[in-house]
């Protein structure tokens, strides 16, 4: 158990749409292609504010999207309505849902397969989704690559994580520390964010974090003994050669 809630930098669903555009060019890409070869309906798991499973609605697809965390739901709900894009919002665990249909996509992004922290976790998400899969069906997501070398490092200098505006006009930046746990395979942030008005005095609040990462053949194992195929593996969204260099790990899988 972490001494902290690991949800908690997704409260605020404003600063997280600041931080994290969809890059169209390639996540938005591979993941609408496949969509489209796989057909709906499509299911987005840790869809939080609707980054990807908007577009997705917009292009004609039967898409539900499910999220733990209840701000980042509701700012997706608004963002769609705004739209006039319809979608099933489902609150929900992605470790223990049910959903009573099956899917031809699904998948998650953000990385957000990375938060899923131990083995339960993990186990109970890959059993989930099993469970709602079209037996024809394609399962994707990513997720970081453990490259040593950067994990390793361990310094003590705060690194910028960005700034923006918030909807009452305060200047808000972000900065955080990072360290690996090399047993657990955990990495962990702490990030101390600020916000500001001219003439007003600075706020300063802090968010810890964490983050797993898996090895490649401890994620096919993964894959394997939850009921899929491990398919591809590419080194980022543009397809390349999943290589030791690769930022990401991104898999395609289908039921075995």
């Amino acid at each position: 158990m972490l001494p902290f809630d690991n949800l908690e930098g997704y409260r605020d669903a404003e600063a997280y749409d600041a931080l994290n555009d969809l890059d169209e060019t390639m996540e938005g890409k591979f993941f609408l292609d496949l969509s489209n070869l796989s057909g709906g309906p499509v299911l987005d798991v840790a869809c939080g504010t609707g980054r990807l499973t908007i577009p997705l609605a917009q292009q004609g697809h039967d898409t539900t999207g499910i999220d733990i965390t209840y701000e980042m739901l509701e700012a997706a709900k608004r963002k769609a309505a705004e739209l006039n894009v319809s979608i099933n919002w489902v609150h929900a665990d992605a470790r223990q849902f049910e959903l009573g249909r099956t899917y031809r996509f699904i998948y998650t992004t953000g990385n957000s397969f990375q938060h899923f922290l131990d083995r339960e976790s993990v186990d109970g998400l890959l059993r989930s989704i099993h469970r709602h899969l079209d037996q024809n069906g394609v399962f994707a997501f990513e997720t970081r690559n453990p490259i040593l070398s950067r994990l390793a490092v361990d310094d003590e200098s705060e690194r910028d994580s960005g700034s923006w505006e918030d909807k009452e006009g305060f200047q808000c930046s972000s900065t955080y520390l990072r360290k690996y746990d090399h047993r657990n395979q955990l990495e962990f942030y702490k990030f101390t964010n600020r916000r500001w008005k001219a003439g007003t005095d600075v706020t300063v609040t802090e968010e810890n974090f964490a983050l797993r990462y898996f090895y490649p053949q401890e994620l096919e194992s993964l894959l394997y003994y939850n009921g899929f195929t491990l398919e591809e593996m590419y080194g980022n969204f543009d397809k390349s050669v999943f290589q030791a260099d690769s930022p990401l790990m991104v898999c395609v899988c289908r039921k075995r």
